[in-house]
C-alpha cells in the first residue's frame, strides 16, 4: 500500500499543465489499469476495459467521488508522451484530501480483484461497492472517534483479527460491538482514572445461553500517538486475507461519517491504551435485577466501575469469538 502512496506523491509533485490531460504511472504488479494524477492534484485511477455494445452504465458524481465509464483519455506516461485510450476513471474530487489514503487503499483492491481487462458490467459490480462506502462519509457519525478507536485497538491485538472483523457490526442497530452469531464481545472505553462505563440494562441481561465478554479499556488523546487510520494500517499487516480491509473502512466509514476527517486529527497513547485492556465475563458484573424494573420503564442505563471485579480468564474451546479475542 505504501508503494502506491510513493507512486501518487510522486506524480502530485509535478501535475499536468492541461485539464485534459492525465499524468499516469502503473501500478505495481497489475497489468493495464493505471494509477493517476488531475491537473489539480487529485488522484484518478483509470481501469482498462472492455466496451460491449453502445450501452455503458450512467456515471457517478458523489460529493468526494466521481466514476465516468469508457472515457477516451489523454494520457501522459512519464517519458512524456501522450496516447488516447479508451478507460474507466475513478477520480477523488478536490477538496477531498482527507480521504486520499483511503480512497488508494479501496481502489487498489478492486484492481487486485478484477482482470485485466474486465467488461463494464464486471467493473461495474466492483465499483458500486466503492459508491456505497464512499456515500457514508457525508452522513452524520453513529459513534465516538474515541469508541471506535478503541473496538479497533481490540482487533488488532486480538489473537485472531480477522475473525472479529467478520464478527464486527454485522447489523447497524446490533446491540453488541461482536456477534458471531453465538457469543458477543462489547468493548467499553473511558478516559477516567477508574475503570467506570456506562452500561443499558438490555446489554447486562442474562436471558439466553451467550457468552457476553466486556472488553474494557483506557485511553488517552495525545499530541502525538496513533489515529484510526494508523490502527487500520497496523491490523492490515496482521491479515492474510487483505479483502477484509474493505469491510474495515465500510464500518469506520458507517461509524463515523463526516467525522472521519476529524479523527485524522485526533491521537491517542497506543502502549498505554493496550497495556490497560482487561476483559470481563457478564456474570461477573453486577447489574440492576431486570425483573426489578417496571415493563413500562425503557432505556435503562447505569455507570459500574470494574476496578475490582475479577478479571476474565480463558477458557480454550468454549467460545470461537472469546478464543479470537484473547
Amino acid at each position: 500500500m505504501r508503494d502506491i502512496v510513493k507512486i501518487f506523491e510522486k506524480l502530485k509533485e509535478s501535475p499536468p499543465e492541461k485539464v485534459e490531460l492525465i499524468k499516469t504511472e502503473k501500478v505495481p504488479g497489475v497489468k493495464n489499469h493505471k494509477i493517476g494524477c488531475s491537473n489539480t492534484g487529485q488522484p484518478i485511477f483509470l481501469i482498462s476495459c472492455t466496451i460491449k455494445g453502445n450501452s455503458k452504465p450512467i456515471d457517478t458524481n458523489l460529493e468526494s467521488l466521481k466514476v465516468q465509464y469508457g472515457c477516451r483519455c489523454q494520457v501522459l506516461d512519464k517519458q512524456g508522451n501522450i496516447k488516447e485510450k479508451i478507460y474507466t476513471l475513478i477520480s477523488l474530487k478536490p477538496h477531498s484530501e482527507h480521504l486520499h489514503f483511503c480512497f488508494l487503499k479501496s481502489v487498489i483492491l478492486i484492481i487486485k480483484n478484477i482482470s485485466a481487462n474486465p467488461t463494464l458490467g464486471e467493473l461495474k459490480h466492483e465499483i458500486d461497492n466503492l459508491i456505497v462506502l464512499f456515500s457514508r462519509f457525508s452522513k452524520p457519525p453513529k459513534k465516538t472517534i474515541q469508541g471506535l478507536w478503541a473496538e479497533l485497538l481490540i482487533i488488532e491485538t486480538a489473537i485472531n483479527p480477522a475473525y472479529l472483523i467478520k464478527s464486527w457490526h454485522n447489523v447497524n442497530s446490533a446491540r453488541f460491538d461482536f456477534n458471531d452469531g453465538v457469543n458477543k464481545i462489547e468493548v467499553k472505553s473511558t478516559t477516567q482514572e477508574r475503570r467506570i462505563h456506562t452500561f443499558s440494562l438490555e446489554q447486562l441481561n442474562q436471558n439466553g445461553c451467550a457468552e457476553l465478554i466486556i472488553s474494557s479499556v483506557f485511553v488517552a488523546e495525545t499530541g502525538l500517538g496513533i489515529n484510526v487510520l494508523d490502527l487500520i494500517e497496523k491490523i492490515e499487516s496482521r491479515l492474510e486475507n487483505k479483502s477484509l480491509i474493505v469491510r474495515i473502512y465500510e464500518i469506520v466509514a458507517e461509524t463515523l461519517g463526516h467525522d472521519f476527517q476529524k479523527s485524522l486529527d485526533i491521537f491517542f497513547d497506543y502502549r498505554s491504551a493496550v497495556n490497560s485492556i482487561q476483559h470481563y465475563f457478564r456474570d461477573d458484573i453486577p447489574v440492576i435485577d431486570f425483573n426489578s424494573i417496571p415493563k413500562n420503564i425503557l432505556n435503562v442505563k447505569f455507570d459500574c466501575d470494574l476496578t475490582n471485579i475479577n478479571t476474565a480468564t480463558k477458557v480454550p474451546g468454549k467460545s470461537n469469538l472469546h478464543d479470537a479475542l484473547f
